[in-house]
C-alpha cells in the first residue's frame, strides 16, 4: 500500500532530496506557530468548549511534539531510511494535523455563536493561506493540506442555517478557487522550470514573462531589476525606477518586510499601497533574499500581486453582508458590529449615547392598500429624509419591515444633558415627517411611533439594549404623542405581559375559565330582558382576571378562536341546563366575537351546528360585535354577518359611539341591537352636553329601528336621566347588578320567588 502511495505521489511530482531537505528545514519555525495557534484558539474557546477543546489541543500538541521528533530523527539519523520513508512520514504527520484544526469546524463550530464561529474560520483560513507558502515548494502538500482545512469548513456554513450565510460561502469558494490556482499555477511554473536546461534561460523566463510583478533590491534598498509586468503595475516607463531608494519612497508600509528578509529569511506583505505615481492598489507580496556562492546575503528578490479586484470584491461582499437592500442603511448585522465597536471604544467609559427605535404607524395599510412597490418607496424616502436630516456620526438603520434605528453616539457625560438632548433629536426626527411623502402623485400623511433610550456609559448588552428600546418603542404606539422613554417599569410589565400570554395558552386545558353574568333589563321597570356572559379567567397567582386583561393577549398569540368556541359551548351548556328545569326567562344570552374571528374557519356554519348541537333556536344568544373591530374588518364580516341573520341568529353592534366612525355600514348589515358605550354615560350627570351626544346617538338608533341598550349605568341618578330620554331603553351596570357567577345568576334571578 505504501509503495502505491509512494507511486502516486512521485507521478504527480518528482520525490527528490532536496524537496525533502527544504521541508524539514521549514518544520521547525511553521510547527513553533501552529503550537501557539492550538493553545490561543484553546484559550479563546474554552469557556464554551470546556473539556472538548482541551483533548483536542492535548492531541494537537501529541502530534506536533511527534513531528519534532520526526525533524530531530531527520538532521540525526537520515541514514537510517530512504527519502521516500522521510517524505511519506512528513506527508501523513501534516495531513494528520491538517485534520485536527480542520476538526474546529465540524466537530465545534455548531455549537458556537457568530464572533467565534468568525474567529474559527479565520484560524483556518490563515493555516491554509501559510500552507500556500510555506509548503508551495510541494504542490501535493500544499493542495491538500489547503484542502482539508478549507473544504469541511465550507460544508458546515452550507449546513448552518443563516440566509445571511451565502455570502460567506460564495466568499469562501472564491478563496479556495484562487488559492487553488495560485498553488496550481505554482506547480505548472515548477514543472516548466524543471524542463528548462540552463539556469539564466530560467530566471529569464521567469523574470521576464512573470505574470506577478517582480524587482530585486539590495542590501542598501535600491531597486536593481525589475521586470515588465512591475513596471506596468505601477506606472514606470522603460527603467527609470532602476536605481531607486526605497528608504525614500512616500509609502513606507511594506519597507520592515524588505529589510527583515534580508536578515531573516522569506517575508510577506498582504494590505495597501500607495505607488509614487498615486495609484492606489491592495498588493500582495512575497519577498526571498538571495545569497552568493559564499552564502551572503545579496539582497532580495519581491514578487508582487495586484489584489485591487479581489480586495473590491471582498468590500462589496462585506458590504452586502452589514446593509439592508433596499434603502442602502445599516441592517441588523451592521447595526451590531457597529454598537460592538461603539460599546468597546474609550469614549463609551464615560459619555452617554442615544438610541431612538422608529416605527412608522400607516406603513401596513399602505402596503396592502397600494402594493410593496409603494410601500418600499416610502421606506427609501424615510431612510433619505432621516440620513439627510441627521449628522454622519448617527448612523441609521433598518431592522426590516418599517423599523428603522437611529443612533447618537457619545452625547454627553451627563445624564440630564443627554436627555435634554435626545428632546432635541426626537423634534429633528419628527420634522422629517411633517411634510407628505409624494409617491406616484400620491401625497401620503405617516407618522412614526418613537422609543427612546439613553445609554448608559460602560453598558455592553447590546441584545438588552436594542430590547429596552423595542419595549420603548410599542409603549411609544399606545402613548399620545407616540414617544417613550425606556424606564425599567415597562420593560417589568413586559415580562409579566409575557408571563401572562404564556399562561393563557393553557387556561382552556387547565379549566381555567368560567363564565358570568350580568343582567340587561328595562330601564322604566327594571324588568330582566336578556343577560351578557362575560369570561372571566382565574389565574393561579394573579386571581380572577376580567376579559380586559386578557383578550388582547389573547388576540395577539392567535389565541381567541379557542377561547371563543369555549364560551359557546359553555353559554349553550348554561341554556341548555335552565330551560330543562324551566328557568329560561331571557329573551336571549349575548356573548362577545372580535370581527376578526367571524371571518376565521366557516365562524357562520360552525356557529350554526353547536346551535343545532345543543338544541337551541338560533335567537337564543346574540352575537356583540365591537365598533372598532367591525371597522377595520368590515368588507371580510358583511357576509358573515348576513349570513348569520338570514338564519336567525341577532347580531349587536357593541361599544358603539367610541370609533368615531361612518355610519353609512349601519344601513348596509341590519343589527338587532344598538350597545352605546359607557364613556358616553359617566358624565351625563355633570356635563349636559354629554346627555346631548347620548340624546343624538338615541335618535341614531330610533331611525335604524335598533334596540338600544346602554352599558355602564352606576347609579341612579345616570338611569333617571336616561330614562328621561326614551323609556324604551334596557341598560345594564352595576346599579342594577355586577356580573355574576353563572349559580349565583341563576339562583337570583331566574328562581321562580315563592
Amino acid at each position: 500500500m505504501i509503495t502505491k502511495l509512494l507511486k502516486k505521489l512521485n507521478d504527480l511530482q518528482k520525490i527528490d532530496t532536496l524537496t525533502v531537505d527544504r521541508l524539514y528545514g521549514f518544520a521547525t519555525r511553521n510547527l513553533i506557530v501552529v503550537l501557539l495557534l492550538a493553545i490561543l484558539t484553546t484559550f479563546v474557546l474554552y469557556p464554551f468548549l470546556l473539556n472538548k477543546i482541551l483533548i483536542w489541543c492535548a492531541i494537537v500538541i501529541v502530534v506536533v511534539l511527534f513531528r519534532f521528533y520526526s525533524i530531530y530523527r531527520y538532521k540525526h539519523f537520515f541514514e537510517k531510511h530512504t527519502i521516500e520513508y522521510w517524505y511519506v512520514e512528513y506527508f501523513i504527520s501534516i495531513l494528520v494535523l491538517a485534520f485536527l484544526f480542520s476538526s474546529l469546524s465540524f466537530l465545534f463550530m455548531p455549537e458556537l455563536n457568530f464572533y467565534y464561529q468568525l474567529f474559527v474560520i479565520t484560524v483556518l483560513l490563515g493555516l491554509s493561506s501559510g500552507a500556500a507558502t510555506a509548503l508551495s515548494i510541494d504542490f501535493r502538500l500544499a493542495l491538500g493540506y489547503m484542502s482539508i482545512l478549507v473544504l469541511p469548513l465550507l460544508s458546515v456554513i452550507v449546513s448552518l442555517d443563516d440566509s445571511s450565510n451565502w455570502i460567506f460561502i460564495a466568499a469562501l469558494l472564491l478563496y479556495y478557487v484562487a488559492q487553488v490556482s495560485m498553488i496550481l499555477k505554482g506547480y505548472q511554473q515548477e514543472k516548466t522550470f524543471n524542463r528548462m536546461t540552463s539556469e539564466r534561460e530560467i530566471f529569464n523566463e521567469m523574470f521576464n514573462d512573470a505574470p506577478v510583478g517582480i524587482f530585486a533590491y539590495n542590501n542598501s534598498l535600491i531597486i536593481t531589476d525589475c521586470n515588465t509586468q512591475f513596471k506596468k503595475l505601477f506606472g514606470y516607463i522603460d527603467n527609470d525606477v532602476i536605481g531607486l531608494d526605497m528608504n525614500i519612497i512616500p509609502d513606507s508600509s511594506p519597507m520592515s518586510k524588505l529589510k527583515r528578509a534580508l536578515s531573516h529569511g522569506p517575508q510577506s506583505y498582504h494590505g495597501a499601497y500607495t505607488t509614487i505615481k498615486g495609484f492606489e492598489l491592495w498588493v500582495e507580496a512575497k519577498i526571498f533574499p538571495y545569497k552568493n556562492n559564499s552564502n551572503d546575503t545579496m539582497g532580495g528578490m519581491v514578487f508582487i500581486e495586484d489584489k485591487s479586484k479581489e480586495k473590491e470584491i471582498q468590500n462589496e461582499l462585506e458590504h452586502l453582508v452589514e446593509h439592508d437592500t433596499l434603502t442602502g442603511l445599516l441592517n441588523r448585522r451592521g447595526l451590531k458590529n457597529f454598537m460592538d465597536s461603539m460599546v468597546t471604544s474609550q469614549h463609551h467609559q464615560t459619555q452617554y449615547s442615544l438610541l431612538f427605535y422608529l416605527d412608522l404607524n400607516q406603513f401596513k395599510g399602505i402596503n396592502d392598500s397600494m402594493g410593496h412597490t409603494v410601500g418600499d418607496a416610502v421606506l427609501l424616502n424615510v431612510s433619505q429624509r432621516l440620513e439627510n436630516s441627521l449628522e454622519e456620526k448617527c448612523p441609521v438603520s433598518r431592522l426590516g419591515g418599517d423599523e428603522f434605528i437611529i443612533l447618537i453616539p457619545y452625547i454627553s457625560k451627563d445624564s440630564e444633558v443627554s436627555k435634554h438632548k435626545a428632546k432635541k433629536y426626537v423634534k429633528r426626527i419628527e420634522k422629517i415627517f411633517e411634510n407628505p411623502f409624494i409617491i406616484n402623485d400620491i401625497h401620503l400623511h405617516i407618522k412614526a411611533s418613537i422609543g427612546i433610550i439613553v445609554i448608559e456609559p460602560k453598558y455592553q448588552n447590546i441584545e438588552e439594549i436594542i430590547r429596552h428600546a423595542d419595549i420603548a418603542m410599542y409603549q411609544a404606539k399606545n402613548t399620545h404623542g407616540h414617544i417613550s422613554y425606556y424606564n425599567e417599569q415597562l420593560d417589568k410589565e413586559q415580562k409579566e405581559l409575557f408571563g401572562l400570554q404564556h399562561d393563557l395558552a393553557y387556561a382552556v386545558d387547565k379549566n381555567q375559565f368560567d363564565l358570568f353574568f350580568q343582567p340587561i333589563v328595562k330601564i322604566k321597570n327594571e324588568q330582566l330582558y336578556s343577560a351578557e356572559a362575560l369570561i372571566h379567567w382565574e389565574h393561579p397567582e394573579k386571581g380572577l382576571l376580567i376579559p380586559d386583561a386578557f383578550i388582547p393577549l389573547a388576540i395577539k398569540a392567535g389565541l381567541l378562536s379557542k377561547i371563543t368556541w369555549w364560551v359557546v359551548d359553555n353559554v349553550c351548556e348554561h341554556i341548555c341546563e335552565w330551560k330543562k328545569f324551566d328557568l329560561w326567562k331571557l329573551e336571549y344570552v349575548s356573548i362577545n366575537v372580535n370581527a376578526q374571528q367571524l371571518i376565521e374557519n366557516n365562524f357562520a356554519d360552525t356557529f350554526l351546528q353547536k346551535l343545532e348541537y345543543y338544541g337551541l333556536e338560533t335567537t337564543d344568544i346574540m352575537i356583540e360585535i365591537t365598533e372598532r373591530s367591525l371597522i377595520d374588518n368590515f368588507d371580510s364580516t358583511q357576509n358573515v354577518i348576513n349570513a348569520l341573520r338570514g338564519h336567525g341568529v341577532r347580531c349587536a353592534i357593541d361599544d358603539f359611539g367610541v370609533g368615531y366612525s361612518s355610519l353609512s355600514y349601519l344601513k348596509k348589515l341590519s343589527f338587532h341591537t344598538l350597545k352605546i358605550d359607557r364613556e358616553f354615560v359617566k358624565e351625563i350627570e355633570s356635563n349636559p352636553k354629554e346627555l346631548l351626544l347620548v340624546s343624538s346617538i338615541l335618535e341614531i338608533g330610533r331611525q335604524f329601528n335598533y334596540n338600544i341598550v346602554i352599558e355602564g349605568v352606576e347609579d341612579k341618578k345616570q338611569k333617571d336621566l336616561l330614562l328621561g330620554l326614551d323609556e324604551e331603553l334596557s341598560y345594564q351596570g352595576y346599579y342594577f347588578s355586577k356580573p355574576l357567577h353563572g349559580q349565583e345568576f341563576r339562583e337570583k334571578f331566574l328562581y321562580k320567588k315563592s
